[in-house]
């Protein structure tokens, strides 16, 4: 039968086989499985039995459920699997080779150097027995309570130093798991409160582009952060702690004098303060953590300062994981977007050199590329709907792989057709001849595709696929274009409208360039000049050139 051993610190192994075929864990009592753990929610988990398959589900707990370490909503167990709700540990096992499982065991240091009681008792009853007088017996008496009294605290401090040690310890088995920062600082925040006992708390973490320490979470400050006459003493506290780089730690904020004359001390009953900064590895402050509790309630001591700082170094450390894991997904995400439309060389470029896409565009001088298919309408209504969508998409591929070979912008496919840009957003001293090159790549490229197409697809029609190309350089407009929801990186002029139109006019396998084009290239293209033509919607006749190939 399928068995969970559960382990926890301190405790022997409890072994629950899964009779039913449905199975409640968490806190509350009436669970079918109780854990008494305060990283674990009241309703924090199911196990349902399907067949002979077990599966476990998260009920939406704060802290999240765990199977070999990876955080899951729901998932089939395998036997051996671990399963994490807080800090305990639950193995799934069958019961039939429970022998085979190895035992988990917790080994809990024992403190020793106690001094010799007997040793004292004995010189004590010698006294007595000889006489001596009752000052000697005082002394005798003061010396052990002063021995003990040091061996007290110092076992004191040990069980302080194994306390901070184990709680922290627990503490990292749970933040280590988290690399959702807004999830990790509600964690951090609320493991905090708890350690300390204390009523209210925040963490604020620096903005390096405002400059400032930007509120994040917190818990019961109220309308202390809506205040915006007077930042208020936790904020107050919070800016001197961050710019110092030390705790902050005030026993009785009524008598500080340095924060007497700020007026949410008396008006939010504040009385004991902790504010410890947050620092990385690498000696980086990154922000600070506060506690606070009101007057008449618990006051922070010592020990609760040394066991902060330390939870304020281990949670430093967490945020900046999680923070370079939301920068490395950032940045995945902003690739994955770049490579529909640059290639992976520019993309490089545009992430390494920080080069940003300005909303609202920017001017600057580019060569526009349109290529379209001709025939391409009258080919769809001779062959299977499903072969001319392979043949569209193939061919659009293959241009695109032309476009980014010659580190040129894809900006768009409209139906058959394919506009690209070279010289935004990143620009080459050669980008007129790159638009050039790229337009005979593509030419050759339609003349293999049409052979694969012959021989793959049996389709004769193919033969008469061909492609007319338009080019032309000139000043545009280059941006991010389109409404909130949508934007799209494009450019926009004059200058594309002429290569549109050039495109619209090219024969079947003709390359046209205008004259702003061809004075850029003409020491590198051979061409053959043709009439000016008028092309639609624009006032004036348009000098042309025919390129027929390379120098």
């Amino acid at each position: 039968m399928a068995t969970f051993l559960i382990h926890k610190p301190d405790e022997e192994t409890r072994v629950i086989k899964l009779e039913k075929a449905l199975l409640t864990l968490g806190r509350l009592e009436d669970n079918d499985i109780v854990l008494e753990d305060i990283f674990v929610s009241r309703r924090h988990a199911e196990v349902v039995r399907s067949g002979d398959d077990y599966i476990i589900r998260d009920c939406k707990s704060r802290y999240g459920t765990f199977v070999n370490g990876e955080r899951i909503t729901e998932k089939k167990l395998n036997y051996g699997d671990e399963i994490q709700l807080g800090n305990t540990l639950i193995t799934f096992v069958d019961e039939r080779k429970l022998d085979r499982v190895p035992e988990r065991r917790i080994v809990i240091r024992k403190f020793g150097d106690v001094p010799n009681i007997d040793e004292y008792l004995e010189n004590m009853k010698e006294m007595i027995q000889r006489g001596e007088k009752k000052e000697r017996l005082i002394r005798l008496i003061d010396d052990i309570k002063s021995i003990f009294r040091e061996y007290k605290e110092k076992l004191i401090e040990a069980e302080r130093a194994r306390e901070i040690a184990s709680t922290l310890c627990e503490a990292g088995k749970v933040i280590n798991f988290i690399f959702d920062l807004n999830v990790l600082l509600n964690l951090l925040l609320d493991l905090g409160m708890r350690m300390i006992q204390a009523k209210r708390g925040f963490i604020m973490l620096y903005d390096t582009g405002t400059g400032e320490l930007r509120l994040k979470v917190s818990r019961n400050m109220g309308a202390e952060f809506n205040i915006q006459k007077s930042p208020g003493i936790s904020k107050t506290i919070a800016n001197e702690t961050f710019k110092s780089a030390h705790t902050i730690a005030i026993e009785d904020t009524t008598r500080d004098d340095r924060f007497k004359n700020v007026g949410s001390t008396t008006l939010y009953h504040i009385g004991s303060v902790i504010c410890v900064p947050l620092i990385t590895k690498g000696k980086n402050p990154i922000g600070v953590i506060y506690f606070d509790n009101p007057s008449g309630e618990k006051k922070f001591y010592r020990y609760d300062i040394e066991l902060i700082e330390s939870f304020a170094s281990q949670s430093a450390v967490a945020i900046e994981n999680a923070q370079l894991y939301e920068k490395i997904k950032r940045e995945e995400r902003i690739t994955e977007r770049l490579q529909r439309f640059f290639s992976p060389d520019v993309v490089k470029k545009i992430i390494n050199e920080e080069k940003a896409i300005k909303p609202g565009g920017e001017h600057c001088i580019a060569t526009i590329l349109f290529c379209d298919i001709r025939g391409y309408t009258s080919l769809v209504e001779r062959i299977d709907t499903v072969i001319a969508l392979e043949i569209l998409n193939e061919f659009l591929s293959s241009m695109t792989e032309e476009v980014f070979l010659y580190e040129g912008t894809l900006d768009k496919y409209i139906g058959d057709c394919v506009m690209a840009i070279f010289g935004a957003p990143v620009n080459h001293p050669d980008d007129p001849l790159r638009a050039i090159k790229c337009a005979l790549g593509m030419k050759t490229k339609v003349e293999d595709l049409k052979k694969k197409w012959q021989e793959r697809l049996k389709i004769p029609d193919v033969i008469g696929f061909e492609i007319g190309i338009g080019i032309n350089t000139g000043e545009v407009i280059a941006g991010n274009i389109g409404s909130e929801k949508r934007l799209e990186y494009t450019v926009v002029s004059n200058a594309v409208n002429i290569a549109s139109r050039l495109e619209d006019i090219a024969q079947p396998g003709q390359i046209l360039i205008t004259k702003d084009t061809y004075e850029l290239v003409k020491e590198y293209v051979k061409v053959r000049t043709l009439p000016p033509v008028k092309l639609k919607n624009i006032s004036q006749p348009v000098e042309v050139y025919e390129v027929l190939g390379l120098i």
